[in-house]
């Protein structure tokens, strides 16, 4: 275990004064700025020999992943998994309070969103607890103050302008013709540490002249006291509608929002909608994995393996595939014009996705044995497809602490680059590894800083 680090950057507890109303001679009061990384005292240690039992629903949020010897590669995937497990089980938890089961507003939903943080006149986001910014084409849908808002329909929030791309992307289209909506949102660490060092802003990153370093999750050894570090969540739902098992899905309420473009055309839109979570993807960084924890998650109904499709074994109906279909093209991005104004999609398209690198026998049985203690609650049909960390932190060679496995893909979220060839299909920690701020300098394994204005 590594010694805690409190991770205070931009002022710490140190106190910025409010302003008064008006000129006249009253008392300021001080309003104390957050301390970006606070010490926590219920870090969940649990080591991932210990047995799979429901005193783990109420275990807790992982610092960092606690991971025991034998030090080999198969022990090591094990204790990262049983970490995702865990990290599954607090961030799903109802964000009211108490542990996994009923399907309520998990304690994720309740972060900050990418677009509340990168404004797009580069101004200083609202405060943490401030609700979120409700567009004005979204006011008259008549939904309660602070609902949440998907604009993005793609994990890159301008896929439907971008013509030039490293890898293959677009957006990916269900069984009904629709397109699947994504989010991205961040905890408070990580939340405070971009506001108090005006990372939010082009202007504020010109002026940063530090290494973006996050703060990382970390446990004093032989305690449950550390600092849960910063973590991003991607999100991806899909709408659902009479026809679909709404049971079988963690699901909200939120308004779907497409906001005008110019290149290609497309109108302002905006409904209310009930949509159903398809894809998770959590990245922690921590002291022991600097180049962050990669865990993704999927609806156990998304896609059949490449194994299973070979074989002909499939299940009566999948999320993005459809049985027996000829000449659909597989794993391959809609065909252009993309306007999410226009559904279903033109023609009768809908994606065809394949998973492409099975998910392992061992993650399947932790998937099995998590999901066990789930019983009964819509929880039980999301599946772990692996995670990522890395194997030499500190590789002197490799500045992505060569990755394990080397290669992670979530079909919802990296849905069109799966597989395993270098350089072309998805690793988390090699993609993220090139990622930068605005100012072209690293921004420690995340792109959300490139979204500033």
């Amino acid at each position: 275990m590594k010694r805690m680090r409190n991770g205070l950057v931009g002022g710490g507890a140190a106190a910025v004064l409010t302003l008064a109303a008006s000129c006249s001679n009253t008392p300021v009061t001080p309003t104390p700025t957050p301390t970006i990384d606070p010490p926590v005292t219920n870090c969940n240690v649990t080591p991932p020999t210990t047995a799979i039992t429901p005193a783990l629903l109420a275990s807790g949020l992982p610092c960092d992943a606690t991971i025991v010897p034998p030090v080999t590669l198969p022990n090591f995937q094990h204790g990262f998994d049983y970490y995702s497990w865990l990290t599954f089980l607090a961030l799903n938890a109802p964000a009211s309070g108490g542990v996994i089961g009923k399907d309520a507003p998990a304690v994720w939903e309740r972060w900050k969103e990418l677009s509340e943080v990168m404004k797009p006149d580069g101004s200083r986001p609202a405060p943490w607890d401030a609700p979120r910014t409700i567009p004005t084409a979204c006011r008259g849908v008549g939904v309660p103050k602070g609902t949440r808002v998907l604009s993005m329909v793609g994990k890159t929030p301008d896929v439907l302008s971008a013509t030039v791309q490293p890898f293959d992307t677009g957006p990916l289209i269900d069984q009904h013709g629709r397109y699947v909506r994504y989010e991205i949102l961040m905890n408070r660490p990580m939340f405070e540490y971009i506001v108090q060092n005006d990372l939010y802003s082009k202007q504020g990153q010109s002026a940063f002249t530090a290494t973006v370093d996050f703060p990382e999750g970390d446990v004093v050894e032989g305690t449950t006291n550390g600092t849960i570090g910063a973590i991003m969540v991607k999100a991806s739902w899909m709408v659902l509608d009479k026809s679909d098992d709404a049971g079988a899905f963690h699901t909200t309420q939120a308004l779907v929002y497409t906001p005008p473009q110019d290149n290609p055309r497309i109108e302002e839109s905006c409904t209310g909608a009930t949509l159903g979570l398809v894809g998770l993807h959590v990245a922690h960084k921590t002291a022991g994995a600097p180049q962050w924890i990669w865990s993704t998650f999927e609806h156990v109904a998304n896609v059949p393996q490449r194994a299973d499709v070979d074989a002909g074994k499939l299940a009566p109906h999948y999320n993005f595939h459809r049985a027996n279909c000829s000449g659909c093209a597989v794993n391959e991005p809609p065909p252009r014009p993309w306007n999410p104004n226009v559904q279903p999609f033109p023609n009768g398209f809908t994606s065809q996705i394949v998973r492409e690198v099975p998910i392992t026998a061992d993650t399947d049985a932790l998937t099995k044995a998590f999901t066990g203690l789930l019983a009964g609650t819509v929880w039980r049909n999301y599946l772990l497809v692996s995670t990522q960390w890395p194997t030499e932190p500190q590789s002197p060679t490799d500045p992505n602490g060569v990755p394990a496995p080397a290669f992670l893909a979530n079909t919802t979220l990296e849905t069109y680059v799966q597989g395993t060839v270098p350089q072309a299909s998805s690793s988390c920690m090699n993609c993220h590894g090139n990622a930068a701020a605005t100012t072209g300098r690293t921004s420690d394994f995340t792109f959300i800083l490139e979204r500033a204005h």
